[in-house]
């Protein structure tokens, strides 16, 4: 009697030992799990996309080494086409080169002003040899963004680029609301100095992604988390003014939040991608 006794509460501490133990990895799991979904993507990219050789190559002189370019990025934008776009507009209004003759809307005429020359009526700078591409966050159904701003009291990182430190400041959160701030460079020490200057589309705007546009696991119900989004999410334009030519350039973008963790060796909230002009 006192054996079955025993084993009974053997069996009782081992199934709460197991209990606990779940639980225990069960909230470490929802508290970095979410942290693996939050994706970077960058466009245009290849039908051959390789996250570790993405590399954007084309002749200024030549159309038919850059069209294929301007081509996937229409494609890509496609989904954002309307007469009447968002204000600040999340993507340019059109894909239609205004050499179309194409009748737009005063609204629409008005968002793509705001994104040159990251639109179709400046072939996306391929032709001039100074690219555009665009920056989109995915995988953030079961991610909370914890932003920066300078009306919380947090240290900022000290690698953060002295830009995104101005644009705090120049954009408060009280007035501008909070941003999932962006930034982009080069990969490498060489490829800082083959650059050049780069420039965030819409300009006037913070360099970044506003958080009441995004779909975020606080803005929609747990039933819908694994459903795609019905409306896009918005875009930010990276325009490379001046890079050099004849020479691979590594380029990394990545955003900054409280809660992601930079490390090169994860793609966790970060994207990088080869350009090479001839």
């Amino acid at each position: 009697m006192g054996l079955e006794k025993r084993t009974v509460k053997i069996i009782v501490i081992v199934f709460f030992t197991l209990l606990v133990i779940g639980c225990i990895l069960g909230l470490v799991l929802g508290l970095v799990l979410h942290r693996r979904y939050v994706e970077l993507e960058v466009w245009p990219r290849s039908d051959e996309y390789n996250w570790e050789q993405p590399r954007i190559q084309f002749r200024p002189s030549d159309p038919g080494s850059w069209h294929h370019w301007y081509r996937r990025i229409n494609e890509f934008l496609r989904a954002y086409e309307t007469t009447v776009p968002d204000e600040p507009p999340r993507a340019p209004c059109s894909t239609h080169n205004r050499r179309d003759q194409q009748m737009r809307s005063d609204n629409c005429d008005l968002a793509m002003r705001m994104w040159a020359p990251c639109t179709a009526d400046e072939f996306y700078g391929y032709h001039i040899g100074k690219p555009c591409v665009f920056l989109r966050l995915s995988h953030i159904h079961y991610w909370v963004p914890e932003p920066y701003n300078m009306s919380m009291p947090m240290s900022l990182p000290p690698e953060m680029p002295e830009h995104l430190k101005h644009a705090m400041h120049q954009y408060p959160a009280r007035q501008y609301g909070d941003y999932v701030w962006v930034s982009c460079g080069g990969e490498f020490n060489s490829d800082e100095e083959n650059i050049g200057p780069i420039q965030y589309i819409p300009a006037g705007l913070p360099p970044g992604f506003l958080m009441s546009r995004l779909h975020t696991a606080d803005r929609i119900p747990y039933s819908s988390r694994h459903l795609p989004d019905q409306i896009p999410a918005p875009l930010v334009g990276v325009f490379f003014e001046n890079p050099r030519r004849g020479l691979l350039i590594n380029v990394e973008c990545r955003i900054w939040t409280r809660d992601i963790y930079y490390d090169r060796s994860s793609r966790v909230g970060r994207v990088r991608f080869e350009l090479y002009i001839d």
